[in-house]
């Protein structure tokens, strides 16, 4: 009796579930053979991790992919507790539980009847009728025999068990392979479309580029056939002038004296014809003189895979002769003496003008000035220096859509400055509050210690060093380093070496900070290390903001409402024309580094717009949005993907993207 008690506990033992270490309800099986109750299981894989799709097993910790569909129900019924079960349950019915025969009080089972498969007693052989004539041996023997059978075929089975889970591992491996492989291919398709996007945006800017300068040269031969239209225009105006004056005003001597030579010259007036304009010139021809190829996105796809290709289709772009030379200048007075005629492939050259032509220049001395193209204004220092043609990059010329926004309050009222981290934190400027640091999110992270407030700029160096004003009465400037901590204070004095308070800074391409001083009415721009020692200092027109272009040349917004550019020696400036149908009052600017200018406008309309750089000139594209308050900050993020725009009045940053 104690051994068949010490077997029922033992197989009870194997039917109990180590989750809630009670009899298996719906038993299941997981890939290494663990069974578990199918609801225990649920409430484990959801307890153990966030991933609804995976569950570890309780036992062994390996961790298999839950099936989609059926979940946890998925996996397969376990076969083998159940069985267990059906035979215990028989044996319970049967009451099986003890080595005494049921029929014969006190008898033990000693013999095995080999015919019915059960124990029976000695009475039972011989006295039963329903064991008459059947086989018999011990139970101890038959115990053996069964034992043995069960031993062979454990063994078999485990063997199986055995190739099962090696199967189990391989296809685990399969999956981690397919996986792995996935990624990497995944990885070189995106690194050729990448490849390729960037091929296609080179060529196609060269491509604009070459249009641009081809366009500047049609534009000079026009400009050049306009002014000579306007010359002989002003002479035939000038010659009638004088001989109406002549006919009303003038006495019979000098109408008599005068006739000759004056009515010469109306006659060959006269006879002046428009010098013929080409209307090919108001297209753009390029000729196709060299031609790029352009690997197709197949061809590139495949040689990041390794895998090979039976066709490659390339693009021809061609690209116009960028050699091609600019038209000579010529002057109205080359045109009027024909001392200078231009190329005949622009315009016909002019014709032959008698020396009586130059009493009609004299009298039209006055008009021809005014024919001349006004000059930018220059600072007094910049007379004598040489001048400096700009090439800064072109632009990609892409749109900015707005994508989000965020509220600044209530760490930040009234947000004015902005600079963006390369690590994506967003530093804000305020009228009441320190440098505040926010993350790309727009969520709150900290204020940078000692910080002034009430200032109205600040500036990010390439390591990471952020640049900050004096508050109001300090006249210095701070450099602190990438975690807000304060590195060092640099005092500021204007252009006579006096205290000055900085109103805005910049930093350009090497890192150099740039310093504007006007408040208290001075005009002063200083530029400075990136440890800040002092490199230079020049006196300028009052200015609110600046910022500088790829090629560190210095953008800033003026009193008078322009926006004028000029290098770091303050030589050169020239104003940046005003978009049209705007009133234009620029305050905050920002510059790519595609030299793509961005301006917020605090005039009408209350707006963002921009401009491009095109053959060294800034032209007025578009406007990005207008706005409910005044824009302050504007910024890029460090990969340029996004724009952030201050929105004062409403605390608000608004987000664009191309």
């Amino acid at each position: 009796m104690a051994k068949a008690s010490t077997l029922a506990s033992t197989i009870n033992t194997h039917l109990e579930c180590v989750i809630c270490s009670e009899p298996f309800n719906d038993p299941r099986a997981l890939p290494c053979l663990h069974p578990f109750c199918c609801e225990c299981l649920e409430n484990w894989a959801t307890s153990c991790s966030n991933d609804n799709s995976i569950v570890s097993c309780p036992l062994c910790k390996k961790i298999y992919r839950i099936p989609e569909k059926e979940g946890i129900k998925g996996f397969p019924v376990h076969f083998l507790v159940t069985n267990l079960q059906d035979t215990v349950d028989k044996a319970k019915q049967k009451k099986f539980t003890t080595n005494y025969c049921e029929n014969h009080e006190g008898k033990e089972h000693e013999y095995f009847c080999e015919n019915c498969g059960c124990a029976v007693c000695s009475d039972c052989c011989i006295l039963d009728p329903t064991h008459r004539g059947h086989s018999f041996i011990r139970v101890k023997e038959a115990s053996q025999c069964q034992s043995s059978s069960l031993e062979t075929l454990t063994s078999r089975v485990t063997i199986v068990e055995e190739k099962y889970t090696t199967a189990i591992q391989q296809i685990q491996q399969v999956k981690q392979n397919l996986d792995r492989d996935t990624d990497v291919k995944i990885q070189a398709t995106d690194e050729a479309r990448n490849e390729f996007i960037q091929q296609v945006d080179k060529l196609v800017g060269d491509y604009k580029q070459d249009i641009y300068s081809k366009k500047e040269e049609n534009v000079r031969a026009i400009e050049q056939i306009e002014e000579k239209l306007q010359v002989d225009l002003a002479s035939l105006r000038s010659s009638t002038e004088l001989a109406s004056n002549l006919i009303e005003s003038g006495s019979e001597s000098d109408i008599i004296s005068l006739y000759p030579s004056l009515s010469s010259s109306l006659q060959q007036s006269a006879e002046l014809q428009p010098t013929p304009v080409d209307s090919k010139l108001g297209q753009i021809k390029l000729e196709p003189s060299t031609s790029m190829d352009l690997p197709s996105m197949v061809q590139l796809i495949c040689d990041k895979l390794h895998t090979p290709v039976t066709t490659t289709q390339h693009i021809q772009i061609a690209k116009p002769d960028a050699a091609a030379q600019p038209l000579p200048p010529v002057t109205a007075k080359d045109l009027l003496s024909g001392a200078k005629s231009l190329p005949s492939s622009a315009i016909e050259p002019l014709s032959d003008v008698t020396p009586k032509a130059q009493v009609i220049a004299a009298a039209v001395s006055t008009q021809l000035k005014s024919i001349e193209k006004p000059e930018f204004s220059q600072s007094p220092s910049s007379k004598s220096a040489p001048p400096i043609q700009y090439k800064a990059p072109p632009s990609t010329g892409k749109k900015w859509k707005e994508c989000g926004q965020f509220k600044t309050t209530p760490q930040v009222e009234y947000p004015k400055g902005i600079a963006i981290h390369p690590n994506g934190d967003i530093a804000l400027t305020s009228r009441s509050a320190p440098v505040t640091v926010f993350s790309r999110k727009g969520d709150f992270k900290h204020v940078i210690k000692g910080s002034p407030s009430d200032i109205d700029a600040i500036a990010i160096t390439p390591s990471n060093q952020y640049i900050v004003p004096g508050e109001r009465g300090k006249n210095e400037f701070h450099i602190y380093d990438g975690e807000g901590i304060l590195v060092s204070s640099i005092p500021t004095s204007d252009i006579n070496n006096q205290p000055s308070r900085p109103s805005t800074v910049a930093v350009d391409s090497t890192g150099r900070i740039i310093v504007g001083l006007f408040y208290g009415g001075h005009k002063t721009v200083s530029i400075h290390q990136p440890d800040g020692t002092l490199v230079a200092k020049f006196e300028t027109t009052p200015m609110r903001m600046l910022t500088c272009t790829p090629d560190d040349k210095l953008i800033k917004s003026v009193t008078d409402n322009t926006l004028r550019e000029m290098n770091q020696s303050g030589h050169n400036a020239r104003i940046i024309q005003s978009p049209p149908r705007i009133r234009s009052q620029p305050w905050y600017v920002c510059c790519s580094k595609q030299g793509e200018l961005l301006v917020g406008n605090w005039g009408s309309p209350k707006a963002v717009y921009r401009y491009v750089c095109t053959g060294g000139e800034y032209k007025y594209l578009d406007c990005i949005t207008t706005m409910g308050n005044s824009p302050y900050g504007i910024a890029m993020s460090a990969d340029e993907e996004k724009l952030f725009v201050v929105e004062s009045g409403a605390s608000v940053v608004k987000i664009f993207r191309y």
